[in-house]
Order: structure tokens, then C-alpha cells, then sequence
């Protein structure tokens, strides 16, 4: 993650060290240190990352898996269609739980998809909510995403540079 670029994240990861003295180990006073991920945003970024591995190996049960029940048979019917209709890989980039309260929660989502020769790169707000003890996918709403396809571009609609389109 870079850091100037999201400040405002920045803000919220890294905990100023204490003026107290510190043991040998702590990092010298004046310096940064990241906040530790609690248990629940490890097993929402978790789940991230195990629905990005099960479109990878065309997973369609273990990518459906990762949705919750009211979402899972629509998301089958897309999953499906598209595992059979493209080559796909999908790569979470980075995630950041926003917020978490008893069974529902929202992460903000960087991932990259390749559909056979397409290459999208999308920022979205991801809602999940905790059935079974585990954290399922029940929205999503991209924000942005971009994609290398300059013949797909339409200037009165995108705007384009170079070969990728970005789209808000």
C-alpha cells in the first residue's frame, strides 16, 4: 500500500509508538508502528482471498461458497456462465475492512480479473455478513475499475489514456 497516496488510511493503520522508555525490541522512539489486524479482519480478508483462488481453478462450488445464501444461486447461474465462457484468474490487491458489527461487515477491495484476453483492475465496497461462524460475500458495488481494451473505449463515455479506460 502506499501510503501518500491514501492518507486517510494511513491515519487509521499506524499507531504513534508510546514516550514511555521501550524494551530493546520496541522500534525507537518517534517511529511508526502498524496496528495489529484483529481476528475477524484476518478472517474477512480470508475470505477474500478464497473466493480470488476458487475463480482461479474455475471453482464453482468453492467460489459460490463465498456467498451468502440469499446471493449464492444468482451468483451461480453469472459463475458458471463466465468459468465456461472465459480463461479467468483473479488476484485480491489489497483489502481493508472499513467495519465490522456483530454479523455484518464492509471491506474496501482492490483485485485484478482477467477474462481470456481482457484485463480488469476493480476498486470496490464489498458487504459481508457472518453465516455459520463464516464470512460471506453479500453485495458488492464497484466503485471504479479499469481495463486494458482501447477498441472497447467510447470517448463520449470513458476517458482514455493510453491503452487503459477508467471508469467511475
Amino acid at each position: 500500500m502506499r501510503l501518500h497516496a491514501y492518507p486517510l488510511m494511513a491515519t487509521l493503520l499506524v499507531l504513534p509508538v508510546p514516550s514511555a522508555p521501550l524494551a530493546a525490541a520496541e522500534p525507537p522512539p518517534g517511529r511508526l508502528r502498524v496496528a495489529p489486524e484483529s481476528g475477524e479482519q484476518a478472517d474477512v480478508k480470508a475470505c477474500l482471498k478464497t473466493v480470488a483462488e476458487a475463480a482461479c481453478a474455475e471453482n464453482l462450488e468453492g467460489f459460490t461458497d463465498c456467498f451468502t445464501k440469499a446471493r449464492k444461486s444468482k451468483i451461480h447461474k453469472q459463475a458458471a456462465v463466465t468459468f465456461v465462457s472465459h480463461d479467468i484468474s483473479m488476484e485480491v490487491l489489497d483489502a481493508q475492512v472499513i467495519k465490522l458489527a456483530g454479523n455484518s461487515g464492509q471491506a474496501a477491495v482492490r483485485y485484478r480479473v482477467n477474462l481470456s484476453e481482457e484485463q480488469y483492475d476493480v476498486i470496490s465496497l464489498v458487504s459481508l455478513k457472518r453465516e455459520n461462524g463464516y464470512w460471506k460475500i453479500h453485495s458488492e458495488k464497484i466503485q471504479t475499475f479499469e481495463y486494458q481494451s482501447p477498441r472497447s473505449c467510447s470517448p463520449s463515455r470513458y476517458s482514455c489514456m493510453g491503452g487503459t479506460c477508467r471508469i467511475q
